[in-house]
This record gives C-alpha cells, structure tokens and sequence, in this order.
C-alpha cells in the first residue's frame, strides 16, 4: 500500500507542475512606458529668458497620467512640433490635442493613434515658477500567464502531502502477520 501512495503522490506532483506550466497564453496590460518623476528642471524661468523648460518624446505610448502642480501659471502643450528656432523661441505646432493653462494638472490625455511627440511645460509668467509632480506614459505591454497555475499549483500540493504520507507512514501488518507474531491466541 505504502508504494502505492507514493507512486499515486508522483504522479499528482508530475502533473500538477506540467499543468501549472505547459499552457501560456498572454494578455494586454497598461504597463507604465516611461515616467518623469520628478519633473526636472523644477524651476521654470519666463520665456524670454530660457524658452522652454520642459519637453519630452510622447511616442511609443496609450495615453499620458499628467500629476502636476506649479507654484504660478504654466502651460501645458501636448502635440506635434514641427518648428522651433532657437534664437528667436519661436514654434509652430500642428495637431495640437492638450493645450491648457493652469497651475494643477491631473489629467489623462490618451494619444495612441493621435500622431503627437512631444509634451512641453512652459512658464506664462513673469516669475520663476517651482513645478512638481510626475509625468507617466502609459502603454500596452504583452505579459505572459498561466491560466491553469492555481489547478497546477492544488495537484503539487496534494502530490506533496501523499507523497510525505507514503513516506512516513508505517506499513499496515496484516491479520496473518500479526498472528505470527503474536502467537495464536483462541
């Protein structure tokens, strides 16, 4: 008996871990792509001294979790830039989706499909401006998973405890052995 048990407990831990790990599949999640916490500079002097302050590359992403709180008034420009001179801080922009000006921003902007690149924060006013926050870009991201893991993860599980049970348990004596033993008694 006590070799049955232990080749029953083999049996449930060989295919509890093949049933835990032979079938993957995966799914879509919104996975954080790439974030900037903290925003720097966090100082943002006026336009006429530095241009902008802040810009970042927004392709490759779902949406942007704007978190972000500003000291004075800033803008915020979500959108395709297409010219900046540098001498003058001129720019031209196109297929502009967030332009907004304030000093708390908790948004989500989605630009998946949207053909934008670039996110600016730039200072509206005539005093240094202190911005914090964080600035998260979001996409899609393939991750694997086994759907039969917890199914799997139960047969091991039994599998272990038979398997510790035939070891440990002593073997049954049967009638006739104990009689033997024993000594016949009427």
């Amino acid at each position: 008996m006590k070799k049955v048990i232990v080749a029953l407990a083999l049996l449930f831990f060989v295919t509890g871990i093949i049933l835990a790990f032979s079938i993957q599949e995966t799914r879509v999640e919104e996975v954080v792509v790439d974030e900037w916490n903290p925003i720097t500079p966090s100082i943002l002097y006026p336009q006429n001294v530095t241009g902008w302050a802040f810009m970042v590359l927004t392709s490759n992403g779902t949406f942007l979790e704007l978190n972000i709180s500003a000291s004075g008034t800033v803008r915020i420009i979500i959108g395709k830039l297409i010219f900046y001179n540098e001498t003058t801080g001129q720019e031209v922009w196109n297929n502009v989706i967030f332009n907004q000006t304030g000093t708390i921003f908790t948004q989500k902007v989605e630009i998946a499909g949207k053909n934008v690149d670039f996110l600016e924060i730039k200072n509206e006013g005539t005093n240094p401006v202190n911005i914090s926050g964080s600035i998260k870009k979001m996409g899609s991201a393939y991750q694997p998973f086994y759907p039969y893991s917890g199914l799997g993860t139960l047969a091991v599980l039994l599998g272990l405890f038979m398997l510790t049970y035939g070891i440990l348990a002593k073997p049954r004596t049967s009638k006739r052995q104990h009689k033997i033993k024993h000594g016949f008694r009427r």
